[in-house]
């Protein structure tokens, strides 16, 4: 009797434990932003959300200047994703290959001016 009673506390304790386990989730990173100001205005603002499979960059000022984030993914090299209409654009969420790093960035006369350092995704 006493070892079916042990047997039935480890399995209960082990259900609960994977019980845990399943309503845990996958592992979220921070939010993060980087934005560059220019003058007395944000220019560029960049964000990484959720699970950082992508980065979303915005004009955040009228000013006829283009945006942009560079980034780097788990696996792979630098990348820039630029725009230059004055409103958002975002990167393909591959949540498989999450961006690790990346910095926002203002262009001036094809001249990228980004903030430093680099934001860490926690990815």
């Amino acid at each position: 009797m006493a070892r079916y009673w042990k047997t039935g506390r480890a399995l209960t304790a082990g259900a609960a434990l994977l019980g845990a386990l399943a309503l845990s989730g996958p592992a979220q990173a921070a939010d993060r932003t980087s934005i560059v100001a220019y003058g007395a205005h944000t220019r560029a603002r960049a964000v990484s959300y959720g699970a950082n499979g992508a980065v979303r960059v915005c004009d955040a000022y009228p000013d006829h200047y283009g945006v942009a984030v560079r980034y780097y993914r788990r696996v792979g090299n630098l990348q820039t994703l630029s725009n230059f209409n004055g409103s958002c654009s975002e990167t393909t969420d591959i949540q498989s290959n999450p961006i690790i790093l990346f910095t926002a960035c203002v262009i001036i006369d094809g001249v990228d001016y980004c903030a430093s350092p680099y934001q860490d995704t926690g990815r």
